[in-house]
């Protein structure tokens, strides 16, 4: 009697312990793009003649990320020593109608780092990153690790 009452109690216990939020399947991604920097390297450029790489994890709710022509741009990175934004091209990274969650990452190269005075022997900069998706959904904004840009 005394293991059977043992038992209940441990039963009891455990059941208690559960939480029922835990037991609900996962919240489904939003169809806002929400990225996160994973990487940025060189962490030291040569001005004008160094890229600086930036890897991003990417995830998407309806997959619309991207354009079938170079001419839309929607990758935007600025410097933040000046406010000066390039804006990339991102290729369609599902079918343009799947209506599909996405996930993955992004490679993306930023090319002919400036210094801002041309005196300098070195500058340091950071850059500040995000998405926008065909449905103008803009992501959350990211900012790199320090870059050292060096003259020439």
């Amino acid at each position: 009697m005394m293991q059977f009452r043992f038992i209940l109690l441990a039963t009891v216990v455990v059941l208690s312990a559960c939480n029922k939020d835990n037991d609900l399947p996962n919240d489904p991604m939003s169809v806002v793009p929400e990225i996160e920097l994973i990487s940025t390297g060189p962490t030291t450029v040569v001005a004008l003649t160094d890229s600086i790489e930036f890897l991003l994890h990417y995830q998407d709710g309806d997959g619309d990320l991207g354009y079938n022509s170079p001419d839309s741009l929607s990758l935007y990175i600025t410097d933040d020593r000046i406010g000066l934004t390039e804006e990339l091209f991102v290729p369609l990274l599902a079918p343009e109608d799947a209506h599909v969650s996405i996930q993955g990452e992004l490679l993306v190269e930023l090319h002919n780092t400036i210094l801002i005075d041309p005196e300098s022997t070195s500058e340091t900069v950071t850059f500040t990153i995000y998405l926008r998706d065909r449905a103008g959904n803009v992501s959350n904004t990211v900012t790199s690790q320090p870059v050292t840009v060096v003259p020439e």
